[in-house]
């Protein structure tokens, strides 16, 4: 593994990788299966907005502009 944690969300696998940040705190990045311009060994990665306190709250950022990138663009073909 790359050290990127599989989610589902609305159907599609969600990666999400929580890194930390400088000078503190954490940031996490996202990539959802499928995204056009995808190739097959590297998928887009998009970042959150962060820095954030918790490891926690960058995965939950992270989590919701995954959904908010999914809802947007539609579910990505399978």
């Amino acid at each position: 593994m790359d050290g990127f944690m599989r989610h589902q969300m609305e159907g599609v696998s969600v990666d999400i990788q929580i890194v930390p940040a400088k000078p503190r705190g954490f940031a996490a990045r996202f990539r959802v299966s499928g995204d056009v311009g995808d190739e097959a060994d590297w998928p887009i990665v998009h970042v959150a907005q962060g820095p954030f306190a918790t490891m926690q709250q960058a995965e939950e950022a992270a989590k919701s502009a995954a959904l908010q990138h999914i809802l947007e663009r539609g579910s990505p073909p399978r």
